[in-house]
């Protein structure tokens, strides 16, 4: 980890002093540390517990080397549970404290990424930054495939940045350390007037040297203070064995009335067979397990011309129904977060 850390440190000192030092060199960076806060009781059943929810400090560091090159950093700093950051540091399998660290080079159409990166799967429901999210309002998919892998990315984009396609080599988050496994991504990008489509094929070796075939359909629709969003899947996210066959469908609507006011809804529904706990192998006479999620969210940002403190609530509700235990859970949420937004350098 020191390695890291004294890697991360020497980008940032050569990047600022290049910014300082070639104002025609199209250098720049910036970065944005966010604290954030949850007070998040949680009903499951007769059971109930009062959590940090999703509160964390994050910081994202990004900038153009040059005109070409540019990079991007995400850290995880703390979490409501911060020593499996730091335990996980070089695990492919679990999250840990640096969420991606990539290069990026652009070439005309084409681009290269390198480095630890998001694998291209999934619809616009990955597009979100985690720490703005409510864990309790996404999918399976969201909250048990780990996406952060090290690997490479080659993209086209069209003259007018309307159609990219995209190949990708990663890690697979079936491996425990990165590259025990491989991931392999094919995206397709669209951005058609007020409709945006994501659609994305992947193959992801698992434990047993099989590969996982995934497929999953985003697609977006902006209306003035409106956006609305669907995502559809093959594939369930499960929290023993990451993927599971089956359908994933999950919807959005965002309403944006004014700069000060975000209202966020979602349902999500997820069809598969429960798998064992320990065998990994199907449930005999266990029936086709039908599960929604569902939640609303309220975002106040209070500043005058600024949208850097979001005061939220939210509640979120799931039928979920891994293993032979069946469970249900509500959640409430009341926190806050601030965007501390640096200054860029030029």
């Amino acid at each position: 980890m020191k390695k890291l850390v004294v890697l991360a440190a020497s980008i940032l000192l050569c990047t600022l002093a290049q910014a300082q030092g070639a104002d025609d060199s199209g250098a720049s960076a910036g970065i944005t540390i966010v604290p954030r806060i949850d007070f998040n009781p949680v009903f499951s059943g007769s059971d109930k517990e009062v959590t940090l929810g999703n509160s964390s400090l994050y910081s994202l560091f990004e900038g153009n080397i040059s005109e070409n090159l540019s990079f991007s950093v995400c850290n995880h700093w703390l979490s409501s549970e911060p020593k499996y950051l730091y335990q996980n540091t070089w695990r492919a399998d679990d999250v840990n404290w640096c969420d991606w660290a990539y290069l990026e080079y652009s070439l005309g159409n084409f681009l290269i990424t390198a480095g630890k990166q998001v694998i291209t799967f999934g619809g616009f429901e990955l597009e979100e930054y985690d720490f703005d999210i409510h864990p309790d309002m996404m999918t399976g998919l969201f909250n048990n495939f780990q996406c952060y892998q090290w690997g490479g990315k080659f993209g086209w984009m069209d003259d007018s940045e309307s159609t990219g396609l995209f190949f990708q080599a990663t890690a697979s988050p079936y491996g425990e350390k990165p590259f025990d496994a491989m991931a392999y991504s094919l995206q397709y990008q669209g951005n058609y007037g007020p409709f945006s489509m994501l659609y994305s094929t992947n193959l992801i070796e698992d434990w047993d040297g099989e590969y996982q075939w995934m497929v999953t359909l985003g697609n977006q629709l902006e209306l003035e203070d409106w956006t609305l969003q669907l995502d559809l899947s093959n594939k369930v996210g499960d929290p023993f064995f990451i993927l599971n066959d089956g359908i994933t469908a999950f919807s959005t609507a965002k309403y944006n009335p004014s700069d000060k006011w975000e209202f966020i809804g979602r349902l999500g529904y997820e069809r598969f067979k429960p798998l064992d706990e320990i065998s990994g192998s199907l449930i005999p006479d266990f029936p086709v397990t039908n599960s929604w999620t569902f939640g609303a969210a309220a975002h106040w940002f209070p500043l005058r011309d600024s949208q850097d403190l979001r005061l939220h609530a939210a509640i979120a509700g799931n039928t979920s129904n891994f293993g032979s235990e069946r469970s249900g859970l509500l959640s409430l949420t009341l926190g806050a977060m601030y965007y501390l937004r640096l200054p860029r350098n030029r």
